[in-house]
């Protein structure tokens, strides 16, 4: 039995899916390599694999400390790593993917019937589509995280930290005040108030009559008009606290008598934060 076996097309193959590997290793671990770094470091590595090739037939140690160590170096230079943890990191998640676009190549090969220059044009093909999904993640995961900080609430002495979320579709303002308004669940306002003050501030909320008022006159409690999508024009409860901090990126904002409303209907208990910012903030 003998079948034929082309280099050239072996070496495009491993060329293409070095070279999607090490762009999707790239994305994932927020190295600066350059696409042609990238591309130079897969050629380099696909030429090691026709080597491993060639010396299979002598020595499968040969073999294994080749093609481990040509990886190695592969992913070192072709995602510009210079730190060793992230370097390993950098490997498992580049053998975690070679198996998985493996996989992936192998049926759709299967499932065309697609040999020699059709294989390969099959292998551009997926490999372009993985790197363009892997980006699309993985810059929508950025933005998100670009709108989240650490914000810590102070009040009569009592501080609380959460996370916000700046939401271009909070475009809150105060009239009274003159001020953006950010939005949060009731739970973590009582948290910076004593327990007789949060029973009244409950009922504010409610809209009931309250029975000791003066315990929220600090906050100057107070209604502020809002509409929506998909709902009539309502009011939502807001009080004045004593400070807010944020904080993002090593960026600190100190925001004084900041203006927040209290929103019984919103729930963060699912999700990665726990406050909504006005967008407004970041440029005052």
């Amino acid at each position: 039995m003998y079948y034929e076996f082309y280099l050239d097309v072996y070496f495009l193959e491993n060329l293409v899916m070095n070279y999607a590997l090490l762009r999707i290793t790239n994305k994932l671990l927020g190295c600066s390599a350059t696409h042609l770094r990238s591309l130079l470091s897969a050629a380099v590595s696909s030429a090691a694999s026709v080597c491993i090739i060639l010396l299979y037939r002598y020595s499968m140690i040969s073999t294994i400390l080749v093609s481990v160590a040509a990886n190695t170096l592969m992913v070192r230079f072709g995602c510009k790593i210079k730190d060793g943890k992230l370097l390993v990191r950098g490997i498992c998640l580049f053998y975690t993917g070679s198996a998985g676009m493996g996989m992936l190549f192998s049926n759709l090969r299967r499932m065309t019937g697609a040999t020699g220059v059709r294989a390969f044009v099959v292998t551009t093909a997926a490999a372009y589509c993985c790197i363009s999904l892997v980006s699309w993640i993985c810059n929508r995961l950025k933005r998100k995280q670009q709108r989240i900080c650490d914000v810590t609430l102070f009040q009569g002495g009592r501080e609380i930290h959460l996370r916000g979320l700046y939401d271009t579709g909070n475009m809150l303002w105060d009239t009274t005040l003159q001020s953006y308004v950010s939005v949060i669940d009731i739970v973590p306002v009582k948290e910076l108030l004593s327990e007789e003050a949060a029973e009244e501030l409950a009922k504010f909320c409610q809209k009931d009559i309250c029975d000791k008022p003066e315990l929220l006159l600090t906050l100057k409690p107070h209604y502020i008009p809002y509409k929506c999508v998909g709902c009539e024009m309502g009011l939502l409860p807001a009080v004045v606290l004593d400070t807010m901090y944020l904080k993002q990126n090593g960026v600190q904002k100190v925001i004084t008598h900041p203006v927040i409303a209290v929103d019984k209907t919103y729930s963060s208990s699912l999700r990665s934060y726990q406050m909504i910012l006005n967008p407004n903030l970041i440029d005052s």
